[in-house]
């Protein structure tokens, strides 16, 4: 499968390291944003010395095969009749938090004999002093030591300053990156250098200790693994040692995770191996001064921002179907924010913070505020914001549909119960808005604000039914649900003549996909009619252009998680199996190289923007409302 670029090692947003060619030796390796992180690998190879990792004088290996599989990438390389093989994978465990957030990666180096000869092969793995610094050239220090009684090479920069930027596309300016396998050496980088005998796997372990994870309301907070090992060093020793049974637990979720999308076909396989990692990659996991899971993400090469509302909405199908408790990770920080003194506005928040620092709302800040990010939750006063860029009716619909779908999918309300009265406050909102919306931002205005757009107020009479459903799980009285059938009935009195609803009720003639639909079938709600569903699905394949469906009716441009949530709605796997294939042939003929981004034209295979978004963890909705609807017909 080609993909724009391959994932070698992916940990966090600040450790996340990629391939921008289809030939490893092509390019020097990247920051998922494209900051140069060059990693370069060699081997020798009975005293000749053949590249096969990044750029160099060295003549290259030549690459026989590339192999990606969800949490695993292969190269093979001939040379010097030698076969190699060379495996990036990190220990992203759904089932132990801990590994989750542990930011170590290995490669592990296989050779065999392409003759009846017996060769000498020893492979190196390097990482350049870029890796300490994020941009211009600051003063490194670079040394080995034995640690756990294994030798290591570390290098970071003299002055560390954890947490001391944030932004978008950017990397930590601090931390100590450390390498572990074979014989070590620091000196402009760090170095391995290793045996290998045929047959037999060697590993290189890199790791990084940023010291510091995230800044919390004022907050430093340490990273989440540092719960469970003392220091990174401790921890690379562990998962080295232990590797062998961290890489089948990996490949049982990996087969898991493919076996679930097995029914959509090979293309849906394919879209979702792509996903894979950036979507883990994405977030960053820690705890709380009060003792909650924190699960963080940054919204890349989209202002950066950190726990946005509108990109956690997007992201849950996934984590409701392998680890729940995630899904609650993501909403404690907005719950926080919105309990504070400055929070005085009857909807939801956009965001915490731009990360790492998760120091309140920076989406909508006036000026001066604006670039003065910092420590934004000490305001008392709402002013510092501009109502006009608030996104009061999409954040609002979010947080109840999410809050709703983790406390129904687990049984654990005690979330809702604390925050039952910012729910039923934004619940009112809704209400107040009825399904006329004026004229507001929301996650779709990609090609400008609209007004009554359709369907965002969709979303809204979900939202309002979910808090319906979030009072039934708690014993409480509302009438939120009759609101909301009565705002569904007002929608759906607004049919086209081939049975859709149009994009805005104030363009009959404009369509676009209601994706939000997706939530009133997975939770049963039956607000909208099934014929309504079967006609938009009609109508989306009508739109169907090579690599996708576009967003509406203004222009060529489509989301891919919204094209998904949109398939689901035919009942059937047709749509699903089809914009798969669209959005693979996308991600197989684009010339941008960069993490499979889910904003792109659907008439030429160009990116439009955003890459290496949490966002992608919505290609598995088609598989959650197969496995719900499958338990509710068995119950």
């Amino acid at each position: 499968m080609r993909l724009p670029a391959y994932p070698l090692m992916t940990c966090d947003p600040f450790f996340s390291i990629w391939s921008r060619t289809d030939k490893l030796s092509d390019s020097d390796t990247v920051l998922w944003c494209g900051l140069e992180k060059p990693i370069r690998g060699t081997a020798e190879i009975d005293g000749a010395v053949f590249r096969f990792l990044g750029l160099g004088a060295e003549p290259a290996m030549e690459q026989t095969a590339l192999d990606t599989a969800p949490y695993v990438t292969t190269y093979t390389f001939e040379a010097a009749r030698v076969r190699l093989v060379v495996r990036f994978w990190t220990p992203l465990l759904l089932d132990d938090l801990h590994r989750l957030s542990l930011p170590v990666s290995f490669v592990d180096c296989t050779y065999e004999p392409l003759d009846e000869a017996e060769h000498d092969v020893q492979v190196s793995l390097s990482l350049d002093e870029k890796f300490c610094y994020d941009g211009k050239a600051k003063s490194c220090v670079f040394f080995t030591q034995n640690a756990c009684g294994r030798p290591f090479a570390v290098m970071g920069q003299i002055r560390q300053k954890p947490l001391s930027a944030s932004g978008d596309g950017v990397g930590a300016d601090w931390g100590w990156w450390c390498l572990l396998g074979g014989k070590v050496r620091a000196a402009r980088g760090i170095h391995a250098t290793r045996s290998l005998k045929p047959g037999v796997t060697s590993a290189f372990c890199v790791g990084f200790d940023e010291g510091l994870a995230i800044e919390y309301f004022g907050r430093k907070l340490p990273p989440f693994w540092r719960e469970k090992w003392p220091d990174l060093r401790s921890a690379m020793v562990d998962s080295y040692q232990n590797r062998e049974a961290l890489f089948a637990a990996l490949q049982a979720q990996s087969d898991r995770l493919l076996a679930d999308a097995a029914p959509f076909g090979a293309a849906y396989q394919a879209m979702l191996t792509a996903a894979a990692r950036q979507i883990l990659a994405a977030h960053k996991l820690v705890r709380s001064p009060a003792g909650e899971l924190l699960y963080l993400s940054k919204e890349c090469h989209s202002n950066g921002c950190i726990n946005t509302v509108d990109v956690s909405y997007p992201a849950v199908p996934f984590f409701l179907l392998y680890r729940p408790e995630l899904v609650k990770a993501m909403l404690t920080g907005v719950f926080t924010f919105a309990s504070l003194p400055l929070w005085q506005a009857d909807y939801a928040p956009h965001d915490i913070g731009r990360y790492p620092h998760a120091d309140g709302q920076v989406y909508a800040l006036r000026p001066p505020y604006a670039f003065r990010r910092r420590n934004v939750y000490k305001h008392k006063h709402f002013s510092i914001y501009e109502p006009h860029f608030q996104m009061p009716v999409e954040e609002c619909g979010n947080m109840l549909i999410l809050a709703y779908a983790y406390a129904k999918a687990t049984g654990d309300t005690e979330q809702i119960e604390e925050n039952y009265s910012l729910l039923e406050r934004w619940a009112a909102y809704l209400s107040s808005q009825g399904a006329q919306l004026k004229n507001q931002l929301c996650t779709d205005d990609f090609a400008g604000h609209s007004e009554q757009n359709v369907n965002l107020a969709i979303k809204s009479t979900v939202g309002l039914a979910s808090f319906a459903g979030i009072a039934g799980l708690l014993g409480r009285e509302t009438k939120a649900m009759q609101d909301a059938r009565h705002m569904a009935l007002a929608l759906d009195s607004n049919r086209k003549a081939d049975g859709t609803l149009p994009f805005s009720l104030l363009d009959a003639e404009g369509w676009s996909l209601k994706y939000n639909l997706v939530w009133d079938r997975l939770f049963s709600f039956g607000l909208f009619p099934e014929d309504l569903y079967f006609a938009e699905s009609d109508l989306y394949r009508e739109k169907l252009n090579a690599y996708g469906v576009p967003l509406d009716s203004r222009k060529s441009f489509t989301k891919s998680d919204w094209m998904l949530w949109a398939a689901c709605l035919d009942g059937t796997d047709r749509n699903v199996r089809a914009f798969s294939r669209a959005i693979l042939r996308f991600l197989e003929e684009t010339d941008d190289r960069l993490p499979f981004s889910d904003w792109f034209d659907t008439l030429k295979p160009e990116r439009r923007g955003f890459t290496h978004r949490s966002v992608q963890a919505g290609l598995w909705m088609p598989v959650l409302l197969r496995k719900t609807l499958a338990q509710q017909q068995d119950a």
